[in-house]
C-alpha cells in the first residue's frame, strides 16, 4: 500500500513524546487547524479553506459544501475511507467507503459501501452504536472508558479486514475514541488518558506490523486543553499535531505545518497534479525547484 493516512481526533504534539515515537514517525510536529472537527477534516478532503465561525454544531454532510472530493482525485485506484467523522453517506468508490459514526448509529446500505464490505464488518463485530454520551449522563466513567478502548481496537481489526479485503493504495482511517477520552480528561483521571495513549500507539505500531504501509501521514483536526475544551475561546487548541514516515527523498518538513498542507501531501504521493490550493505538500522533492523555492518561503527557511 502507497500511502496509510490517519486521523488522530483531538492529540496535540505531545502524543509523540508520550509514547516511543520512533517506530511510527520520521517527522512530527504542531499542527495549525481550524480548531473544530467539521472545518478541519472538510479542508483534509479537499484542500479549500473553510469560515472558522462556521456552524459547527452537529455533524453534517460532506455532500452539502458540493466540492470535489479527496477519492474523486484518486477514482481510478483503490481506497479505503474509514471513520472520517463528516462523510455521510457512503461513496460508491473503487474500494471501500466506511462513513464516519458520528453521522449515524446504523450500518446499511447508506453509511457502507459496497454490501460486501458491509456484510464483512459486520461478521468482525463492527458497529456505530454510540453510547459515550449515555455513560457520560449516567457518570459512568468505568463504561465510559471502556467503551472507548473497545473502539480503538475496532477501529485497528477494521482496517485489517479492509487491508485484506481491498488491498487498497490509499486508505484513510480516522481514531476518534481519543477525543471522548480529552473531552473528559477531568473525570477520567491522568491515569486512564495516559492508558489511552498507550493504547492508540500500541493498535498504530499492530496496524503497521499488519498492512506494511510504504508510507504513513497522520494529523489532528485540533486538541482540546487541561479542562477538555477546544475552540478559539481557547487559543492554544488550534495546534494539533502532524507526523510523517517515509522513505522518499523529499524537502525534511520543518517542524509546524497547516492543516491546509494534508490535501496536497496526500496528491503528491501518488503523482497527482495539485489544484490552486494554499497548502504546501510535506514532501515536495528537491529536484522541483519552483515549489522547493516555494516551500522554503512559507516554511520560514527563506526571507
Amino acid at each position: 500500500m502507497r500511502l496509510l493516512v490517519v486521523g488522530l481526533d483531538g492529540i496535540d504534539n505531545s502524543f509523540w513524546k508520550r509514547i516511543d515515537a520512533f517506530s511510527l514517525v520520521d517527522y512530527h510536529g504542531e499542527l495549525d487547524t481550524y480548531y473544530w472537527t467539521v472545518p478541519s477534516f472538510m479542508c483534509s478532503l479537499t484542500g479549500n479553506e473553510f469560515d472558522t465561525k462556521m456552524d459547527v454544531e452537529g455533524f453534517v454532510s460532506h455532500r452539502q459544501y458540493k466540492m470535489k472530493m479527496l477519492w474523486e482525485y484518486l477514482n481510478d485506484i483503490e481506497q479505503v475511507y474509514l471513520n472520517i467523522p463528516v462523510t455521510f453517506p457512503a461513496e460508491k468508490i473503487m474500494g471501500s467507503f466506511v462513513c464516519g459514526d458520528w453521522k449515524t448509529n446504523y450500518m446499511d446500505s447508506n453509511s457502507v459501501w459496497p454490501k460486501e464490505t458491509l456484510e464483512g464488518l459486520k461478521s468482525i463485530g463492527y458497529t456505530f452504536e454510540d453510547k459515550f454520551e449515555k455513560f457520560s449522563i449516567e457518570s459512568d466513567w468505568d463504561s465510559f472508558f471502556d467503551l472507548a478502548m473497545e473502539r480503538i481496537s475496532m477501529r485497528t481489526k477494521a482496517v485489517k479486514y479492509l487491508y485484506k479485503k481491498d488491498n487498497p493504495e490509499l486508505m484513510f482511517v480516522v481514531y476518534r475514541s481519543s477525543d471522548e477520552c480529552l473531552h473528559q480528561r477531568l473525570r477520567l483521571g491522568n491515569k486512564r488518558i495516559e492508558t489511552m495513549y498507550n493504547t492508540l500507539a500500541c493498535e498504530l505500531e499492530n496496524v503497521l506490523e499488519t498492512i506494511h504501509p510504504e508510507n504513513v501521514l497522520y494529523f489532528s483536526d485540533h486538541c482540546l486543553n487541561k479542562n477538555g475544551y477546544h475552540g478559539p475561546d481557547h487559543p492554544s487548541t488550534r495546534w494539533g499535531t502532524w507526523g510523517l514516515s517515509t522513505d522518499l527523498e523529499h524537502i525534511p518538513p520543518k517542524n509546524n505545518a497547516h492543516i491546509l498542507d494534508i490535501f496536497p501531501t496526500i496528491l503528491e504521493f501518488f503523482d497527482i497534479e495539485v489544484p490552486p490550493v494554499k497548502g504546501t505538500s510535506l514532501i515536495i522533492p528537491e529536484s522541483d525547484s519552483e515549489n522547493f523555492m516555494k516551500k522554503m518561503e512559507r516554511l520560514g527557511y527563506i526571507a
